[in-house]
C-alpha cells in the first residue's frame, strides 16, 4: 500500500466535504462491496471501493482530512486507502466537482479545477474531433410519458417477436446470399452513400433510445440527448451512465445492450422485406438499413475493446468496474514498480486472474485502438487528401506531442518520484536510445512487398457485336472452349423482321427483273442497280446475323461468373459478357513506387515469392523478373477501367514489375485477375526505412486506383 506521500503535508489540515446532494448506492463486483456516488444535478458517477468509500464518509465538514485518513486507517489497516490515494481521490472528486471546500492556494494547485476541467474536455473535442460530444436536449421527460407505450416491446413477447423476425431476416439472407454479396459491394459506391448514411443516422437514433427507454424503465434518468462525430460525421447518442447506479448486473448489462437489441431486430425486419420486394427505392433503402445495423453492430458496438455498449458490457459481466482506468494504472504500475524501482505502489487488482485480464484487456485495447484509428485516418485520407492531412496532424498533436509533454512533466516534478528520480531519467533514456537504435540504426531483413495481380498472356474480352436478347447459353462458364466455339446465341427481333423484308424485297426484284428480260424497251440497268443493292442489304443482315452467335476467338476457358443470369436479358452492341482465358502461360504483374524501382534496378533482381491471396498453398518462385518504368502506355489495367481517362492523366511515377507464373504440379491453380503479393528479398535496412515504405506502397495503390 502506497501509506505516505511527500504531499500529504498540503492537505492534511484540509477540511472536505462532500455536496449535500451527492447519493451513494451498493454494488457487488466479485465479491467485493462496491459504492456508486452521483451528484444529480451535474449526473456525474463516481465508483469506489468500500474502503474508500468509508474515508469519503467522513468527509463531513468537521474532520481535516488527516483525521478522517487515521480514522479510516484505524477502522480497516488493511485495505484503507494511502495517502498518495487519498491525493488522487480527493482530486478526482474534486474535478467531477463532488466536494467542496475552501483550499489554500497550494493545495489548490493538487486539484483539477472545474474550469480546467471544462476547458480540458473542450480542447479533448478538438483533439479527438473525429469523436467530439455535443450535447442537445434534455430528453428525461420525453421518456416519462413514451414509456408506457413503447415499454412493453422490452419484455418476454416483445423477446418473442425479437427472436422471430431475426429468424425470419437470417432466412431471407441465407435464400439470396448471392445478391446480397452483389449489393454489399455497391454499398460504398458514391450514388448510393446519401442513402447509406441516411439508413444509418436512423437507426443510430432507434439505437440510442434503445438505451434510453431501457434505462428509464429500470429507474434510471436520461438527461443528455446530442451529437457525436464519427469522423466527421453526425451522429446521435444519449447518455445512459444512471444505469451505473443500478444494483442488478442483468439490468446494467441490458441497458448496455439495448441499442443493439433494437438494431438487430430493425435489421431482421429490412431482411424480410428486402428479400420479399423487387428492384427499387424502398428495396435499396431496405438493404442499406440491413447492411448498416448489422455491421456496425457487430464491428463497434459489440466490441468490448472500443468505449461503446461492448465494453460496459464486458464490464459488467465480469465484474470488473472501471476496467479501462485500472488496467492502464495497473500498467503504469507494474511500469513504475519494475523499471522505477517504485515497491511501495499497491496495484489496482486484487488477484491473479484480474490481473490477467486487466493486462490482456489494456494490451489488446490499446494496439486496437491505434490500428483502427491509422486505418480511419488512411480511408479519408484516400477519400478526401486535405482532410486526412488535417486528421493526421491533429491525432499526432493529441497522441503523441501531448501525451510526450505529460510525461516528460511526470518524470520531472511528479512527487511519486522525488526518490527515484535520476533512476526514472535514465530508465527512459536507456529505452529511448534502444528503441532509436533498433528502429532507425539496426539493418533488419527486408522484404518488398508488391501487390498485384495475375494476367494470362493471352486472353480476350468477349463482347456483343450485335444488340439483341440472349437466347441460348451454348458453353457453360468455366468449360474450354476451341477458336470458333459458339458460347451464347443471341436473337434480334427487329433483325429477324428486316431479314424478312429483305427477303420480300429481294424477291419482287428478281421477279422485276425476269419481266424486264421478256419485254422489250424496260430500263434493264436501273433493275439491275436495284437488284443489287438488296443483295448487298441481304448479305449485312445475314452477317449481323451471324454475329448474333457469340464465338471463342482463341482456345482458352470461358469465363463468365453471372452467365446463368444473361437468359432472356437485352444487350446493347458492345457489352462485355465475359472473356476467354488461354490458361497455358500467367504473368504476374505489380507496381511499386518509384523510389523502391531504382533500388531494384540499381542492385542485382533479387530473389522473390509470389503468393495468391486466399492460397494456402505455399507461394511460387518468381521467374524471369522484369523491372520496368511504368508509363500511360503501360497502363493497360487503369484505361481499360476508366474508359480512356487515364491517357488524359498525368501517369504516376512508378515501376512495374513483371514476373513469369508457370504453374507445377503442387502450384495452386492459376486464375486471370486473381490478386497476390509478390515478395522480394532486399538490402536489409532499419524497420523505420521499411515502414516508412510500406506507407509509400499503401498511397501509391491508392493513386494508381485514383488514377
Amino acid at each position: 500500500m502506497n501509506t505516505f506521500s511527500e504531499s500529504w503535508h498540503r492537505v492534511r489540515g484540509v477540511t472536505v466535504r462532500l455536496r449535500p446532494q451527492v447519493q451513494a448506492h451498493r454494488q457487488w463486483f466479485r465479491g467485493e462491496l462496491w459504492f456508486v456516488i452521483r451528484e444529480p444535478f451535474n449526473n456525474q458517477f463516481f465508483r469506489l471501493r468500500a474502503a474508500a468509500h468509508a474515508f469519503v464518509q467522513r468527509l463531513d465538514g468537521t474532520r481535516t482530512v488527516q483525521e478522517a485518513w487515521e480514522e479510516t486507517l484505524a477502522d480497516d489497516p488493511e485495505d484503507a486507502p494511502g495517502q498518495q490515494d487519498v491525493i488522487e481521490l480527493l482530486a478526482r472528486l474534486y474535478a467531477a466537482n463532488l466536494i467542496f471546500t475552501d483550499l489554500p492556494a497550494d493545495t489548490a494547485s493538487l486539484f483539477q479545477r472545474h474550469q480546467k476541467r471544462r476547458h480540458r474536455e473542450t480542447v479533448s473535442k478538438w483533439l479527438g474531433v473525429m469523436f467530439a460530444r455535443f450535447p442537445l436536449w434534455d430528453p428525461d421527460d420525453f421518456l416519462r410519458r413514451v414509456l408506457p407505450v413503447v415499454g412493453p416491446l422490452f419484455s418476454r413477447w416483445g423477446a418473442v417477436i425479437w427472436v422471430i423476425a431475426v429468424v425470419l431476416g437470417l432466412k431471407g439472407v441465407v435464400e439470396n446470399r448471392d445478391a446480397v454479396v452483389s449489393e454489399a459491394g455497391a454499398a460504398l459506391t458514391p450514388e448510393n452513400l446519401l442513402w447509406l448514411y441516411a439508413a444509418t443516422f436512423g437507426i443510430k437514433l432507434l439505437h440510442e433510445f434503445g438505451h434510453a427507454i431501457l434505462c428509464r424503465k429500470f429507474g434510471g434518468e436520461v438527461h443528455v440527448f446530442g451529437v457525436m462525430l464519427m469522423v466527421f460525421t453526425p451522429m446521435p447518442y444519449v447518455d445512459a451512465t444512471s444505469a451505473w447506479s443500478f444494483r442488478e448486473r442483468w439490468q446494467r448489462v441490458l441497458v448496455g445492450a439495448g441499442g443493439m437489441i433494437v438494431e438487430v431486430v430493425i435489421a431482421g425486419l429490412a431482411a424480410i422485406f428486402w428479400a420479399a420486394s423487387g428492384p427499387g427505392l424502398l428495396h435499396t433503402l431496405a438493404f442499406n438499413i440491413m447492411f448498416s445495423a448489422s455491421v456496425s453492430t457487430l464491428l463497434f458496438n459489440l466490441n468490448p475493446l472500443l468505449r461503446f455498449d461492448g465494453y460496459y458490457m464486458l464490464m459488467d459481466w465480469l465484474r470488473l468496474p472501471n476496467l479501462a482506468q485500472r488496467s492502464l494504472g495497473l500498467i503504469r504500475h507494474l511500469a513504475e514498480k519494475n523499471l522505477f524501482g517504485l515497491k511501495r505502489e499497491k496495484p489496482p487488482s486484487h488477484s491473479p486472474r484480474e490481473t490477467r485480464w486487466l493486462i490482456g484487456y489494456g494490451v489488446t485495447s490499446f494496439v486496437y485502438r491505434i490500428v483502427l484509428s491509422a486505418s480511419i485516418i488512411l480511408f479519408v485520407a484516400t477519400q478526401f487528401p486535405v482532410v486526412g492531412l488535417f486528421l493526421a496532424g491533429v491525432c499526432f498533436v493529441g497522441w503523441i506531442l501531448v501525451p510526450l509533454g505529460k510525461f516528460v512533466g511526470y518524470l520531472a516534478s511528479s512527487p511519486k518520484l522525488a526518490r527515484v528520480r535520476p533512476r526514472a531519467w535514465a530508465v527512459t533514456m536507456g529505452i529511448v536510445g534502444a528503441l532509436v537504435l533498433v528502429l532507425g540504426v539496426i539493418p533488419m531483413p527486408a522484404n518488398l512487398r508488391a501487390p498485384g495481380i495475375v494476367q494470362a498472356e493471352e486472353y480476350t474480352l468477349v463482347a456483343t457485336a450485335n444488340a439483341g436478347f440472349v437466347e441460348k447459353i451454348l458453353a457453360p462458364s468455366g468449360t474450354q472452349v476451341k477458336a470458333g466455339q459458339p458460347l451464347l446465341q443471341l436473337a434480334d427481333p427487329e433483325l429477324a423482321f428486316e431479314m424478312r423484308t429483305v427477303t420480300a424485297q429481294l424477291a419482287e426484284a428478281v421477279s422485276r427483273q425476269r419481266q424486264a428480260i421478256s419485254r422489250v424497251g424496260q430500263n434493264q440497268r436501273s433493275i439491275d442497280g436495284v437488284l443489287e443493292a438488296v443483295r448487298l442489304r441481304e448479305a449485312d443482315l445475314q452477317r449481323r446475323q451471324r454475329e448474333l452467335t457469340v464465338v471463342a476467338r482463341h482456345d482458352g476457358v470461358w469465363v463468365a461468373p453471372r452467365a446463368a443470369d444473361f437468359l432472356g436479358r437485352w444487350f446493347p452492341r458492345g457489352t462485355v459478357l465475359g472473356e476467354v482465358v488461354n490458361e497455358r502461360k500467367f504473368t504476374f504483374i505489380a507496381r511499386i513506387p518509384t523510389r523502391d524501382g531504382l533500388q531494384l534496378v540499381s542492385t542485382n533482381v533479387p530473389e522473390g515469392r509470389v503468393r495468391l491471396l486466399g492460397q494456402p498453398s505455399k507461394p511460387m518462385a518468381v521467374a524471369s523478373l522484369r523491372v520496368i518504368q511504368a508509363t500511360a502506355e503501360t497502363d493497360e489495367s487503369a484505361r481499360g477501367r476508366n474508359g480512356g481517362e487515364a491517357e488524359r492523366a498525368a501517369p504516376a511515377p512508378t515501376f512495374e514489375l513483371r514476373s513469369v507464373l508457370v504453374p507445377g504440379t503442387d502450384a495452386p491453380r492459376l486464375l486471370h485477375g486473381q490478386t497476390g503479393v509478390m515478395k522480394l528479398a532486399v538490402p536489409w535496412e532499419p524497420l523505420l526505412q521499411q515502414w516508412s515504405r510500406r506507407v509509400r506502397q499503401v498511397f501509391q495503390k491508392t493513386s494508381l486506383g485514383n488514377a
